[in-house]
C-alpha cells in the first residue's frame, strides 16, 4: 500500500480549517444575499397594543374597524348575539330602503354575520366620527365630542361617554336634521344610533347593543 505523505495530509486539513473559517465568518445580511434577492426575517410587530386599560381597548377597537380587520372585530363580540335585544340587524338595514329590507330579521348574530355585514354595522359615518374621537380627552374626562363631518347631505358627528358607574361605553352617531332655506340646521329630524359596550375588568370593550333616538 502506497503511504500519502504527512506533508500532504497536513496541507490539506489546513485547507479544509480556512474553508469553515470562511463560511461561519461570513456576514448574516451579505451583498451577495441582497443581489440574490433573499431578505433577512424580520419579525413584523403587532398593530394593537397590550390592553392595560379601556382606553388601550378602545383605541384597538378604532384601529380594527378603520383597517377593517374582521379577526380583531370578533373580540368584541360574545356570539351568539341575540337580535331581539340588541337591535344588530336594525342598525344594518338602518339605511337600506324599507322594500328591501327583510320582513324578519334572524334570531341571532354570529361571526359568520359579522363577516358578511361589519361594513354595515360600522358604516363610513360610523368610521370616520370614530377617527375624530380625541382618546386621551375621553379618557381623562368621560366624554368627547367630535367636530361636525359633512359628507354629501349628511351632517353627522359622534359622542363618545364612558359612564365608570356602570362601566359602559357609549359611541353615539349624531345625525343633523335638515336645513333651512338659510342653511342653518334645524332640530326636526335630528337622529342618533348609540353603540353600546360593556367595560369588562376595567379594561375590555365588549359590545352589549345599540339604541335608536329621534
Amino acid at each position: 500500500m502506497k503511504l500519502i505523505n504527512p506533508r500532504y495530509l497536513l496541507s490539506f486539513a489546513f485547507v479544509i480549517t480556512l474553508l469553515n473559517a470562511c463560511v461561519q465568518d461570513k456576514p448574516k445580511n451579505s451583498e451577495a444575499d441582497k443581489s440574490s434577492g433573499i431578505q433577512p426575517k424580520v419579525e413584523a410587530k403587532s398593530t394593537y397594543a397590550a390592553v392595560n386599560t379601556w382606553l388601550d381597548d378602545f383605541k384597538n377597537f378604532r384601529t380594527a374597524v378603520y383597517q377593517q380587520d374582521v379577526q380583531q372585530m370578533k373580540t368584541y363580540f360574545n356570539f351568539p348575539i341575540f337580535a331581539d335585544t340588541t337591535q344588530v340587524w336594525v342598525a344594518i338595514y338602518d339605511n337600506v330602503d324599507e322594500s328591501k329590507r327583510p320582513q324578519t330579521y334572524p334570531a341571532t348574530f354570529t361571526e359568520a354575520d359579522l363577516e358578511k355585514q361589519h361594513g354595515k354595522l360600522f358604516n363610513d359615518a360610523f368610521v370616520q366620527s370614530l377617527l375624530k374621537v380625541k382618546s386621551e380627552q375621553l379618557y381623562q374626562k368621560g366624554e368627547y365630542t367630535t367636530p361636525v363631518i359633512k359628507a354629501g347631505d349628511q351632517s353627522f358627528h359622534m359622542i363618545a361617554h364612558y359612564d365608570k358607574a356602570t362601566a359602559s361605553l357609549q359611541l353615539s352617531l349624531m345625525f343633523a336634521g335638515w336645513t333651512d332655506k338659510n342653511g342653518e340646521e334645524m332640530s326636526e329630524g335630528e337622529s342618533a344610533i348609540i353603540y353600546f359596550f360593556k367595560v369588562v375588568e376595567y379594561k375590555y370593550l365588549k359590545f352589549d347593543k345599540i339604541l335608536f333616538a329621534g
